[in-house]
């Protein structure tokens, strides 16, 4: 470590300073000092997700293709150490709290902790460096698994936001469960477990967020063995998520006690890495201001009952796919479909897209940021130094340079080319 210097980085809007670094074996470090909080947050990721299942290697492009829900599975295996023991019991013993988990483009790990804070570091570090399969805990997992899947095919939102991102990615990797399905398990074999390790967790695939209370040159002291640690394949390049035409109504019945409807819009055009918080920020400033409880549309339609507190917007922008995603309980998922979908396709002409209104949108958005920074869980899982560009800290600078115009610009170029879908659970 002594070969690589810090680099300090101030955020003088928000107090907040990064020191940042990367490691020779090409792991990129991120520590954020917080002296005001007794608790230390560390988080380390890799780019691997539940889309990441097919992709080419080398020179050659030699194709891979694994079945769904791999990226999950081996998150469950990494706790697993060569003793088969929990890793979740070691840091149970040095006084920290530990999770995971996947998302659709990378695998994260963590602790909280207020003491010991190097050794676990240590125990994260030496947590993601090795894979420990045996056939008997192979089985064991994936019938955890299959238990949490089945868990899920029950939860009525659970069902109600996937089954509509199915539908906007029909035939791909977005299709199918972050866990995968009884089927696709069953295909997943040690090799196949194995080879993704190799692949993905590489040092120079990985990142790692350390927030909170913390030595700088304790933290430093510990990577210096962590150098050892070499990147030795070349990076998968992974397939594109591939546009098939979207499925544009479904319905289902559950035991729900009120109707629930999702609206998924699918954007079609590509959005550069340096640019994609920028533009997820801007997307949720315009659909914001459209269907959020200060919209007169949202007002209008809970005075009289149709929608309630219920409805909730998700927006995902990655570097091969973006979407927003609109769910609510509504007595009339049809009629409220089409009238949302109407506006959507007409957002130039709605009276909430205004200066005032983006203004009034934009200070809630600050004040939910600054609300944000009182948890280190929030700082580490947000800051996603995954991507280049701007980050988490640049949010009150970007804020203050979005204009009207450009959220009907990036609007247009979103909306114009954008699917939709619309997905329907009745009460059975």
């Amino acid at each position: 470590m002594s070969s690589t210097r810090l680099e300090k980085k101030e955020y003088p809007a928000v107090g907040e300073s990064v020191y940042q670094t990367t490691l020779q074996n090409g792991l990129k470090l991120y520590l954020i000092p917080k002296d005001d909080f007794n608790e230390t947050y560390a988080m380390i990721s890799t780019k691997f997700g539940s889309v990441d299942t097919c992709f080419t290697i080398g020179p050659s492009k030699d194709k891979k293709e694994y079945p769904a829900g791999i990226a999950h599975f081996l998150e469950h295996k990494l706790f697993e150490d060569k003793d088969g023991k929990d890793y979740l019991q070691h840091f149970v013993r040095l006084g920290s709290e530990s999770n995971a988990f996947t998302s659709f483009t990378q695998t994260s790990y963590l602790f909280s902790t207020t003491s010991n804070v190097s050794e676990n570091l240590r125990l994260l570090l030496e947590m993601v460096q090795t894979l420990h399969l045996s056939e008997g805990s192979l089985e064991k997992e994936r019938l955890i698994i299959q238990q949490e899947i089945e868990m899920y095919q029950d939860n009525p939102d659970y069902q109600l936001f996937f089954r509509a991102l199915a539908n906007l990615y029909p035939n791909t990797p977005l299709s199918q469960d972050i866990a995968g399905s009884v089927p696709s398990l069953s295909k997943i074999e040690k090799s196949s477990l194995q080879e993704n390790f190799d692949l993905f967790y590489q040092p120079s695939n990985m990142n790692l967020v350390v927030v909170g209370k913390f030595d700088l040159d304790d933290i430093v002291k510990v990577f210096k063995g962590f150098e050892s640690v070499t990147s030795s394949n070349s990076l998968p390049n992974i397939s594109p998520v591939i546009l098939h035409p979207v499925i544009q109504n479904e319905t289902s019945r559950m035991e729900v006690a009120s109707p629930k409807l999702a609206i998924g819009i699918r954007g079609r055009n590509l959005v550069p890495s340096p640019f994609q918080y920028r533009y997820k920020i801007i997307i949720k400033l315009l659909f914001a201001m459209m269907f959020g409880w200060t919209s007169t549309r949202f007002q209008s339609l809970y005075e009289v009952g149709k929608i309630d507190n219920s409805l909730t917007l998700e927006v995902e922008v990655e570097s091969s796919f973006h979407f927003v995603m609109l769910t609510m309980d509504t007595i009339e998922p049809v009629s409220i479909s089409h009238q949302f979908r109407t506006a959507i396709k007409n957002f130039e002409k709605d009276p909430d897209v205004t200066q005032e209104h983006l203004d009034t949108i934009k200070s809630e958005m600050f004040g939910d940021f600054l609300h944000g920074l009182n948890s280190l869980e929030y700082i580490a899982t947000q800051f996603n130094p995954l991507k280049s560009g701007e980050n988490l800290f640049d949010l009150p600078k970007i804020l203050q340079s979005i204009s009207l115009q450009d959220v009907v610009k990036i609007g247009r170029e979103f909306v114009n080319s954008c699917d939709m879908t619309d997905f329907i659970i009745f009460p059975k």
